[in-house]
């Protein structure tokens, strides 16, 4: 799969878990950000070469590539049991999302607030592309990621495992603070055009909105998955200091 960005490459370079084939970087471009990506490549070993602005151009498929582009292994996706050991005990269920910088932004989300892992569908769900990498910022180089067929199914082997399913619902009625942060957590977020469904709604513990003050009626997928998973992160620690 070919990435792009300098954010996307960079982590790319510092993940242990997607390997680097090869990277391109335009010829005649410098500046510090692309002259940081040649030494980490050469200290991984990571062959580096110089192209064209049209073969850049071709491999990227023009996208906007920051004159940088690399070869990775194909995404290999975690099986479902490894990420329910993973530390710490906060996954993030991503039911739906279609829209790959709105999958690329909440996995960035979910990065910077260190979750133990991200499941997402195999079916009406957007996949991890480059796209997806792009926006990210290249988060997802660094994420656990399962792909999980039925979500219902996949809620119930979660809820065997003693996660609590929380999910970020416009109508749910619940607050923040009602979430019972000492347990495991699976944090559920709905597509972009219909929020979580109806049927994945009957099977969360507990259904949790944000308040809003104003007068726009919604957040963006990913800042309201920030503010959810923000809010569970310090509850944790406060509860972990005291």
């Amino acid at each position: 799969m070919i990435i792009y960005g300098i954010n996307p490459v960079t982590e790319a370079l510092r993940s242990k878990s997607r390997p680097l084939e090869r990277i391109w970087i335009r010829r005649g471009k410098a500046n510090p950000r692309l002259q940081r990506i040649i030494e980490l490549a050469r200290s991984r070993g990571v062959p580096v070469r110089f192209e064209s602005a049209e073969v850049i151009n071709q491999k990227a498929s023009t996208a906007p590539h920051q004159e940088v582009i690399a070869e990775i292994s194909p995404i290999h996706y975690a099986d479902l049991e490894a990420i329910l050991q993973t530390e710490p005990r906060l996954l993030l269920l991503v039911d739906g999302v279609e829209d790959p910088h709105n999958l690329g932004a909440l996995l960035r989300t979910a990065e910077a607030v260190g979750v133990g892992g991200v499941l997402i569908p195999e079916r009406r769900s957007c996949t991890v592309t480059p796209a997806v990498v792009k926006s990210s910022a290249g988060a997802a180089m660094h994420l656990k990621i399962s792909r999980i067929g039925n979500v219902v199914q996949a809620l119930e082997k979660l809820k065997e495992q003693g996660f609590w399913v929380v999910g970020l619902d416009m109508q749910g009625e619940n607050c923040v603070d009602e979430i019972d942060v000492s347990l495991p957590l699976a944090v559920v977020v709905g597509g972009e055009h219909r929020g979580v469904r109806r049927l994945v709604r009957k099977h969360c513990d507990i259904l949790v909105s944000l308040p809003m003050k104003g007068q726009v009626s919604s957040l963006n997928l990913s800042v309201a998955a920030g503010v959810l998973l923000y809010q569970v992160v310090l509850k944790r620690q406060l509860t972990t200091d005291s």
